[in-house]
């Protein structure tokens, strides 16, 4: 009880506030008090790329991708880095209803199909559940 009182008055002394649902992965705070970051590494766990699970955290303020940073993952690099120069650039800027009409199986990079086609899915996931998703 002690250690968290003591990190809740560290967090109020640096003037941080620091919000975490470990159910849907989202931290509201981190980048100011409109971005609202998602970690899909647990509600993306199942969603399977080449080589295994291709967890994001994407930021949102107001309904807007503003970054969608690829986690550590088992990809292969080369063409994980394809994904990152076309899809993920491609979707920065995009709205949430934007993001979630993409078509996995159309909107995928040649070349890396399953990669794109999981961060797709991911991205789709995450949007889901979050509450800025539903405005």
């Amino acid at each position: 009880m002690k250690k968290i009182i003591l990190i809740v008055g560290i967090l109020a002394v640096l003037g941080g506030t620091f919000f975490t649902s470990t159910s849907c992965g989202t931290n509201a705070g981190a980048k100011g008090a409109d971005t609202l970051k998602i970690n899909t590494t647990e509600m993306g766990a199942d969603i399977i790329g080449f080589n295994g699970a291709t967890p994001l955290e994407i930021s949102l303020v107001k309904g807007v991708i503003t970054e969608i940073k690829p986690l550590p993952n088992q990809e292969t690099p080369r063409y994980f880095q394809m994904v990152k120069d076309s899809l993920l650039i491609h979707l920065i800027g995009k709205k949430v209803e934007e993001v979630r009409s993409l078509d996995p199986e159309v909107d995928a990079v040649s070349g890396a199909t399953y990669s794109s086609k999981a961060v797709i899915r991911n991205l789709q996931r995450a949007l889901e559940t979050s509450s800025e998703s539903k405005q």
